[in-house]
């Protein structure tokens, strides 16, 4: 089993293992970023892995890591998505890809793991901002807490992406006056322990 690092009512994000690997290329089959084949995307997962074991949690104002997260179904356990990020010093974040399957896009899942992922990030694991790229397509509304830094057109996928920016003081106003717009959640992520140091 995975080690878990925070899960909601219907969705959890635990550790990303290799047997993510199918379902990872298929989340991002349609992604500018990731025009992958499988082997592509083997070796990309690959070296996300072997990241884990510069993962300390909770992180420090020094720390340098970056983390791969895949997000499933607390009713069967089944994948629905993937989220990567890197930690920079200073607990400045650059949320590089959330991405979930077709399937499941548009029923209301990756909404709730994003709500997660950003309580995590930014409620208890304290870091200070997070940048990202959104899809307008799939995603054609700001939160309010966000705010928009750039659009760029991507002629790949024939749409706009746009960079936003997230500031912890934001966030921390937002979520003081909206707690019912966040899952109720259980964080279990500073228990992570790296792969190599494990029994």
């Amino acid at each position: 089993m995975s080690l878990e690092f925070i899960r909601g009512p219907n969705v959890y994000y635990r550790e990303t293992t290799p047997s993510d690997l199918e379902d990872v290329k298929n989340a991002l089959v349609d992604w500018e970023q990731f025009p992958l084949s499988l082997d592509r995307t083997k070796n990309y997962l690959k070296g996300l892995l072997f990241g884990l074991r510069y993962i300390e949690r909770p992180y420090s104002d020094t720390i340098q890591c970056r983390e791969i997260l895949t997000a499933c179904k607390v009713s069967d356990d089944s994948f629905i998505g993937v989220t990567q990020y890197t930690v920079y010093p200073g607990k400045i974040v650059d949320i590089l890809l959330n991405a979930g399957l077709p399937s499941i896009r548009g029923t209301g899942l990756m909404n709730e793991a994003a709500l997660l992922r950003d309580a995590a990030i930014l409620t208890e694991l304290g870091c200070t901002s997070y940048t990202t790229k959104l899809d307008a397509k799939f995603i054609p509304n700001l939160r309010p807490y966000q705010t928009l830094e750039s659009t760029d057109f991507s002629s790949r996928v024939d749409r706009d992406l746009r960079t936003v920016k997230v500031i912890k003081s934001d966030y921390d106003i937002w979520r003081a006056n909206n707690s019912t717009s966040i899952p109720s959640y259980t964080y279990s992520g500073n228990d992570y322990v790296a792969p190599h140091l494990r029994d």
